[in-house]
């Protein structure tokens, strides 16, 4: 409905800007002559006026939001779909249904562990479930040209849907690495349907890329294809073969709707990203509880280069506590002082590149064990 006000008033707007006015001066009095029209001229445009009017208000039809049709996968809320939509009217709807999760819609492998600063390590969290999508405001019109066709969906629109709709999909995206198998996953899931959405015809992709922010390039594809009814959550995985790389994924295709027309689907946020080594193992996310520092994510085609270690520990010490106070999470006698990006592809001694990681046989909930960063680099793409 928004749409087809932005559409027609501004063509309200341009009618009324033609209605002429006569301004009449003694030095003009000839040309104003011409100008000045006549009483049913002026009667005809406002006729016109008029009718543009009547027609914005024909188009000003509610959607029937109380009775919009709204699937949603177990765990969204109308409040995330709204939100995603931008549309408060889906708050209305009385007419929500659950998909139903089956056993293929589980994840397979592992997803990025973070590394809370008060807590032991957790699987990450979605910052956001809708991260493709395609919906569209249509109109009552096209309803009324399907129902007129001769296509096989005419029995599926009633006479009481010739209304403008709200019609959607949209999709959560995951991206996992089952180390045991030696694969990444990229995984996509229907988490809400809207309205009359008659199939989604799309291309999901794997992707991989040497730096986070670098180029992607497409490692392998699936095609995609939903109809409804989506009586269980819908899943596509596409899979690869492990190596030091970042992957992501992406979905790209077109959804149709069953009161005619079409949306292409698009990256409504960023998608998520993750870091392997060759053996599948992902790169862990962790951030020092004290002083905040974050474990620097490498790039994935760093070139060895031995160098020698040389770390002044006491100096560390000294400055590290100088900026965050004294250590509050772990004692300095358990911890080793890691290269963040190592000396062997590049990595210096400076404060910016070290990070105090816990020894091997001490437990401590909050800070990241050594080894598990020195066991992944120990797979890291070796040239």
């Amino acid at each position: 409905m928004k749409r087809f006000k932005q559409m027609l008033v501004p063509l309200v707007t341009f009618s009324l800007l033609l209605v002429p006015v006569s301004v009449s001066t003694p030095a003009s009095a000839e040309s104003t002559e011409e100008v000045v029209e006549s009483p049913k001229e002026i009667a005809e445009t406002e006729e016109e006026n008029s009718e543009s009017i009547e027609e914005v208000a024909e188009t000003e039809e509610v959607v029937d939001f109380e009775n919009l049709p709204i699937q949603l996968a177990e765990g969204v809320t109308l409040e995330e779909l709204a939100e995603a939509m931008d549309e408060p009217g889906i708050l209305e709807s009385k007419n929500v249904t659950i998909m139903e999760s089956s056993a293929t819609d589980e994840v397979v492998g592992v997803r990025q562990m973070v590394y809370s600063p008060n807590a032991a390590p957790v699987e990450k969290e979605d910052d956001s479930k809708f991260d493709f999508g395609a919906f569209s405001y249509n109109s009552a019109d096209k309803a009324v040209e399907v129902a007129e066709s001769d296509t096989d969906e005419v029995g599926a629109i009633e006479p009481r849907s010739w209304l403008p709709t709200v019609d959607g999909v949209f999709f959560d995206h995951q991206m996992t690495s089952d180390w045991a198998g030696g694969d990444v996953y990229s995984t996509v899931k229907v988490i809400a349907v809207v309205g009359r959405v008659a199939s989604v015809d799309a291309t999901h992709t794997i992707i991989r890329s040497a730096s986070e922010d670098g180029k992607y390039n497409v490692e392998r594809n699936g095609n995609l294809d939903f109809k409804p009814p989506y009586a269980n959550l819908s899943t596509h995985r596409v899979r690869a073969n492990a190596e030091t790389y970042w992957w992501s994924g992406k979905l790209e295709g077109t959804v149709r709707y069953l009161g005619g027309g079409s949306s292409p689907i698009a990256h409504l946020k960023e998608v998520e990203k993750i870091l392997t080594n060759n053996k599948g193992e992902i790169y862990p996310d962790y951030v020092d509880p004290q002083s905040n520092i974050q474990l620097i994510k490498p790039d994935a085609d760093m070139v060895p280069q031995k160098r020698e270690r040389a770390v002044d520990r006491e100096a560390y010490k000294k400055r590290y506590e100088g900026y965050f106070g004294p250590s509050q999470y772990f004692s300095w006698n358990e911890v080793e002082i890691h290269h963040m990006i190592p000396l062997e592809y590049y990595g210096k001694n400076d404060f910016d590149n070290l990070i105090p990681l816990l020894k091997k046989g001490y437990k401590n909930d909050y800070i990241l064990v050594h080894d598990e960063v020195n066991d992944w680099w120990r797979s890291y793409r070796k040239n």
